[in-house]
């Protein structure tokens, strides 16, 4: 239960009782619905204009806890815990510090963190149905086909159709997955090429899946919790709006990665790469057996079609604005069953797809998606970003889209929050100023914010999960020069042009 819950039993006839009797009221609500919840009791009773009456040491604790975090999950190398585990110690620690205040002062009644209210469940579900959906398209050999498509002898053609497969696979099967599954198939080829620098290559994955992702409701975390949220966006609009920044921003994001790395841009081994086909990734065993024996080719084709057929209707599902997380679920749970069926009928009992499809999970992208979440909805409840963000936009926060120096000012706001809380947060603490901005122009600003506060996400490390996501699967593959300095000494100048040029672009549909 949250306190937007407890308000809506009846605000009223709380609010002008003392704090204690206010406590014991909304303590029987819980029991009357058989669920007893402390939390609910004290944020309930302590809840004021959307913030919780917390007391200093909490609130300034808190940033300063959030502030550390911040500054490890952009350089993870000071301390070797690694981002995942920063994330999990710095929320655990967050939520101490209130739990320390509530037992400090009980007769205050400050609450403690609501942990599973803070962690939005979507993007996680969302991920966690890709990866298996990943697991099967790879037990397919579909990424052997996109890292035969992406091999050049020329390193510049490489990096080209790098960045274009991933902004297309980031608009189809979202930014994170895209850059979990191409890093490390792109490092493997940086391996056998001989690159100098695989740098250029990694800031390709991150920076084009952001700005592709931007072209769907479906293409980050941020754009689908939009798209629940905002009223008359739909897939197709969406898709027709984001066209052209999307087109121009990733023309230009290429550009400036040749000209920046160009002298980097070098293989040491391309000459006799292609004749060397023992250097290249070996074949899913699977692949392998099913296509050697001439018995088991009809099945083997019989289940590569019934997981496109599922994919299929996965991307269809999302394009007539079924839930996201719902279908990728409904997915990856489907091809788990297809894949089982296909296997008993070969007669091969050997492994069960508990085995399979769970190994293939990276839980600690979960850990770390779960750990940011609940560190950020603790700093939320602070009251200070929300403080901050009123304080900033001024006068235009009754109309954002009053004129262009509104939404240019407000562009600015959200490109700023997003590098300092992460883009999903942002969306969460806008919704209730968005929610009342004039009927004519609501839809327009939420597009607009959806552009900026995924492209902005590639000014620095920590403005996109997307980014956090290539650093931590190049660290596991043993690249660790990719490294929050790296980022933004490339990444500041043509995100801020490209995010500029986006909004300039659209403008003219909220003036």
């Amino acid at each position: 239960l949250s306190v937007r819950e407890c308000r809506v039993r009846d605000p009223a006839s709380l609010l002008h009782l003392p704090e204690k009797r206010q406590t014991a009221m909304v303590a029987d609500m819980a029991e009357n619905i058989g669920f007893e919840n402390s939390f609910l009791a004290l944020s309930c009773s302590m809840a004021r204009n959307g913030v919780i009456s917390l007391p200093p040491l909490a609130i300034w604790g808190n940033l300063i806890i959030y502030i550390a975090a911040w500054v490890f999950l952009m350089w993870p190398h000071f301390l070797p815990l690694g981002r995942p585990c920063i994330a999990m110690v710095f929320a655990a620690m967050a939520c101490g510090l209130r739990e320390l205040c509530h037992v400090a002062w009980p007769e205050e009644g400050y609450p403690t963190v609501d942990i599973f209210g803070k962690v939005n469940p979507t993007p996680i579900a969302l991920l966690f149905g890709l990866m298996l959906v990943n697991a099967y398209l790879k037990d397919t050999g579909v990424w052997q086909h996109v890292e035969q498509l992406l091999d050049s002898s020329s390193p510049k053609l490489m990096l080209l159709k790098l960045c274009g497969v991933s902004a297309f696979t980031s608009c189809v099967l979202l930014n994170d997955t895209t850059c979990l599954v191409l890093t490390p198939v792109v490092l493997s080829l940086c391996r056998r090429r001989g690159a100098q620098s695989s740098i250029p290559f990694l800031l390709a994955i991150s920076t084009s899946s952001n700005i592709g992702s931007s072209l769907t409701i479906i293409g980050n975390p941020q754009n689908a919790l939009i798209a629940a949220i905002a009223p008359g966006i739909t897939f197709l609009g969406f898709a027709r709006t984001m066209f052209l920044p999307v087109l121009v921003g990733l023309a230009l994001n290429t550009l400036y990665l040749l000209l920046w790395f160009w002298h980097d841009l070098v293989f040491e081994n391309a000459a006799g790469m292609e004749g060397t086909q023992s250097e290249r990734s070996d074949p899913d065993p699977e692949v392998a057996i099913n296509v050697s024996t001439g018995n088991q080719k009809c099945l083997w084709r019989v289940y590569i079609g019934a997981v496109a057929a599922v994919v299929t209707a996965m991307v269809t599902g999302w394009t007539f604005s079924m839930a996201t997380d719902d279908v990728a679920l409904a997915a990856g749970s489907m091809l788990t069953l297809v894949r089982a069926m296909r296997r008993r009928v070969a007669g091969d009992d050997g492994q069960t797809e508990t085995e399979f499809a769970l190994e293939a999970i990276d839980y600690s992208i979960l850990i770390l998606f779960i750990g940011q979440f609940i560190l950020v909805g603790a700093t939320v409840d602070t009251g200070l970003p929300q403080k901050a963000f009123q304080g900033i936009l001024g006068p235009c926060s009754s109309d954002l889209a009053a004129g262009p120096g509104c939404l240019l000012w407000f562009s600015a706001v959200v490109l700023l929050l997003s590098n300092l809380i992460s883009n999903v947060p942002v969306i969460l603490m806008l919704d209730p100023l968005l929610s009342t901005q004039p009927a004519s122009t609501v839809t327009s600003v939420w597009v607009l914010c959806a552009w900026v506060a995924t492209v902005s996400g590639n000014l620095t490390m920590m403005g996109s999960a997307a980014n956090l996501i290539v650093a931590h699967a190049a660290e596991r593959e043993g690249e660790r020069g990719f490294t929050a300095t790296s980022f933004s000494k490339f990444a500041v100048v043509p995100t801020l042009l490209v995010t500029a040029l986006g909004v300039f672009l659209m403008l003219p549909v909220g003036t």
